[in-house]
């Protein structure tokens, strides 16, 4: 087991300080801008998203597929690579200041065999002032706990937003982490957009619970052992 793993395993995240140079980053944020420009305007919490930037930007698909990317997803999930999707995030200033609560992903998107993983790769700077990610390191032992959204109050008072890890990155850094992992992030109190494409992706070995939820299917290294007609069939004829 790489270094990497090992910290990964034991934690539930892991930082790659620079996978990206800044350099390509300035790129991707043009590209990302522009992307921004065609979304509705920020919501009430200062977010304005869009689901699977890859449909927008040849960039961005480019980078999902970057070996320097995927190398480091094999290494937590191994060889066979399936992307569930991508969510671009932008987060601008707000008087709004309660933050993004605790809480896993795996209720929102499970899968059979919880492979499933979040690579978010930062664009711009991210601070704790412009409501950087917070998580809670060896969450993720604990398995799937149930009523663990993010509207779920009791949960909140499990896991105290205070008590959570602040991970302060930089553009080209890239936080991976389980969908076990407990983790939020408050409002951005800076005058600064924090910018971010989380880019979620789980084993072909594994499979979606549901196939009519939202997934992408798309392989991105490797082989999708789960792949077939009727599969192909429910993902697109949902998409549309």
């Amino acid at each position: 087991m790489s270094e990497l793993a090992s910290f990964f395993a034991e934690n539930g995240y892991c930082v790659v300080r620079q996978l990206f140079p800044v350099d390509e980053m300035a790129a991707l944020e043009g590209v990302f801008d522009r992307v921004v420009q065609q979304c509705d305007p920020a919501n009430e919490s200062g977010i304005i998203s869009t689901r699977n930037v890859h449909q927008y930007s040849g960039l961005w698909m480019s980078l999902i597929l970057d070996p320097r990317l995927l190398d480091r997803v094999e290494e937590l999930i191994g060889p066979d690579i399936v992307l569930n999707h991508t969510t671009l995030f932008q987060k601008e200033r707000t008087s709004h200041v309660g933050p993004f609560r605790m809480h896993q992903d795996w209720i929102y998107l499970p899968t059979v065999d919880d492979t499933m993983i979040g690579a978010m790769v930062h664009v711009s700077e991210s601070t704790e002032e412009m409501g950087c990610l917070r998580v809670y390191p060896g969450s993720h032992k604990r398995g799937r706990m149930e009523e663990s959204s993010a509207n779920d109050g009791s949960f909140h008072e499990q896991f105290p937003f205070e008590e959570a890890t602040p991970i302060e990155a930089g553009p080209g850094d890239v936080i991976f982490f389980h969908y076990f992992t407990v983790h939020g992030s408050v409002s951005n109190q800076s005058d600064r957009p924090r910018k971010a494409v989380f880019v979620r992706m789980f084993s072909g070995k594994d499979c979606k619970e549901d196939a009519n939820r939202f997934c992408e299917n798309l392989v991105l290294r490797g082989w999708n052992y789960h792949a077939s007609p009727g599969n192909t069939t429910r993902v697109l004829w949902q998409s549309e």
